[in-house]
C-alpha cells in the first residue's frame, strides 16, 4: 500500500513538473496595437525590441509623414528586473528605411532638404530597459489614388498593407 501511496505521489509531482515545463516553454502571443498604434513587430535581431508604428499620413508640400516608436521592453513581461536586463542596441543603413506603394510598384526614400540632410529623425544606439525613442520620417507622398503602403523600418518585418491618412 506504502509502495502504491509513493507511487502515485512521483506521477501526481511528475504530472505538476510537466506542466510548469509546458507553461515555460509556451511562446509569447503577439501584442495587440492599442488605439494609438497601427501596428507592431519585434527586432530581428532581440525579441525584447518592439516598435509600434504610430502614423502615416499625408502632410503638406506633397509629403508623407511616418511616425513609429523604439520601445526596450526587457524586464516587463520576461520577469526579469530592469536592472538585470541588459541594453538593447539598435543599428541600421539608411537604405534600410523606405516604404513601396503597392499599386504603383514604386519605392520611395526618405526626403532630403536642398543641402542634402535627411528630413528625419531617427534615433540608434544603446537603448536601456524600459525605454522608448519616438523617430519619424518625410518621404515623397505616393499618388492620391495610392490609399495604403508596405512600410521598410530597418530589422522589423514589414509593415504590410498600412493605411495613408489624409
Amino acid at each position: 500500500m506504502k509502495r502504491f501511496a509513493i507511487g502515485c505521489a512521483v506521477l501526481a509531482l511528475a504530472s505538476v513538473g510537466s506542466v510548469a515545463v509546458a507553461q515555460q516553454t509556451t511562446p509569447q502571443t503577439a501584442q495587440t496595437p492599442s488605439n494609438n498604434v497601427l501596428a507592431s513587430a519585434q527586432y530581428s535581431q532581440d525579441p525584447d525590441l518592439r516598435c509600434d508604428l504610430l502614423e502615416v499620413k499625408r502632410v503638406s508640400g506633397g509629403a508623407l509623414l511616418i511616425r513609429w516608436r523604439i520601445i526596450n521592453t526587457a524586464g516587463g513581461s520576461s520577469g526579469l528586473t530592469a536592472s538585470a536586463a541588459k541594453p538593447i542596441r539598435y543599428d541600421f543603413n539608411w537604405p534600410e528605411l523606405f516604404y513601396i506603394d503597392p499599386a504603383e510598384n514604386k519605392r520611395y526614400q526618405f526626403l532630403t532638404d536642398s543641402g542634402g540632410n535627411r528630413i528625419v529623425d531617427v534615433w540608434y544606439g544603446d537603448l536601456a530597459p524600459g525605454q522608448q525613442r519616438v523617430n519619424w520620417a518625410k518621404f515623397p507622398a505616393p499618388p492620391a489614388s495610392s490609399t495604403k503602403i508596405s512600410l521598410s523600418l530597418p530589422k522589423f518585418p514589414p509593415f504590410e498593407d498600412v493605411p495613408v491618412s489624409q
